[in-house]
């Protein structure tokens, strides 16, 4: 009897198991979409590589969450597929995949009613993420259909714009320049479209979005908030500078970078010391005297917060090192020594341990 009893509690243990995390079940596609079809449920997919972490991550930390299990098992017919291999790479292919994980929610039919890219690191958010592609305002799939269909609404364009950005979509330019063009004056300066403004990728320095707020920006600090718009402006020209210091920007040239300096005096930020000095360094390195460049970076990195050396300083010292004669570049390595014993910014202290033998003692 007692064996009996031992034995059914083990089995609704191993049952109570199955289901504390993702059922991921082993389906073609195709069985999938008929299964959902019978059970009245959406279709999950987990689309990942072998060697993408954050699929790892996902795998072995999100999923097996019983509160995810929960969630994700009651609403759909849960899938993944290894994309590099069978028929993982055909899914990949059909539906557009560049990026892992990405992770599908399908009708029945198999047409995409949403879509995720990236992980999530905590399971509320992943569930939060998820049941957007439940709700017919915020599900990609659906509000794609609806603007081929031909809604035009400033709202609705609202509601896609903002859903394209949650995974990148280079279509999101598209849709947020046609919301603009419909905005009369006084919706283009209204809180519910400044997401616009505000997102870099759509209003970069020097574009005619970036135009329009600096000479609107008081009506704009007026409806926003004044330090949300000067730190938006703040951090597009940052971006803009740090990118042209990289070079990941080669095209703009000593103009811009006026135009940057004159328009950062109308505004207060925390950031604007560093963008002067910034400004400096991009201005050196624009006029190509290694000199020059190496006196301004003696002068201005010392007094830069860490934090902000990650992106800049590697390029610039590789700049030196590589154009520089034996003084300067002398004079580049016992400045990144310096950095490294003075530092407390354990990202940039990692970098640059790794960083200082492998390129400028060589």
């Amino acid at each position: 009897m007692k064996k009996i009893l031992f034995a059914v509690v083990a089995f609704c243990m191993l049952q109570a198991g199955a289901f504390a995390q993702t059922n991921f079940e082993e389906l073609t596609l195709e069985k999938a979409l008929e299964k959902a079809k019978v059970g009245n449920k959406l279709v999950f997919v987990d689309t990942y590589t072998s060697w993408c972490m954050p699929c790892k991550y996902m795998a072995n930390t999100i999923f097996p969450q019983k509160e995810m299990g929960d969630f994700l098992n009651s609403r759909f017919v849960c899938v993944k597929y290894n994309t590099e291999e069978g028929e993982g790479s055909e899914i990949m292919k059909r539906y557009g995949i560049s990026a892992f994980p990405t992770f599908l929610i399908l009708t029945p039919d198999g047409e995409v009613r949403h879509k995720i890219v990236g992980g999530s690191e905590a399971t509320a958010d992943f569930i939060k993420r998820v049941a957007e592609g439940l709700d017919e305002d915020t599900a990609l799939g659906t509000l794609t259909r609806k603007y081929e269909a031909g809604e035009r609404d400033v709202f609705f364009l609202a509601k896609y714009a903002k859903a394209l950005l949650t995974i990148d979509d280079p279509k999101v330019l598209e849709i947020a320049g046609l919301l603009i063009e419909n905005l009369n004056d006084a919706q283009r300066v209204d809180t519910t479209f400044w997401f616009v403004y505000e997102h870099p990728a759509l209003t970069p320095v020097g574009s005619p979005n970036m135009e329009y707020l600096l000479a609107n920006a008081a009506r704009f600090q007026k409806s926003v908030g004044k330090e949300r718009v000067n730190e938006k402006i703040a951090t597009a020209f940052d971006v803009k500078l740090t990118n042209m210091i990289t070079g990941r920007d080669r095209q703009s040239g000593l103009e811009v970078i006026d135009a940057i300096e004159k328009e950062m005096e109308a505004y207060e930020f925390p950031s604007k010391e560093r963008l002067k000095m910034f400004a400096g360094i991009a201005r050196a390195q624009r006029g190509g005297d290694i000199e020059k460049l190496l006196a301004t970076c003696e002068k201005d990195i010392p007094r830069i917060e860490h934090e902000h050396l990650l992106a800049v300083f590697f390029p610039l010292s590789l700049t030196i090192k590589r154009n520089g004669n034996a003084d300067q570049q002398a004079r580049i390595l016992a400045l990144a020594k310096k950095l490294l014993a003075e530092t407390t910014n354990d990202k940039f202290k990692f970098s640059l341990g790794q960083f200082i033998p492998y390129a400028l003692e060589k």
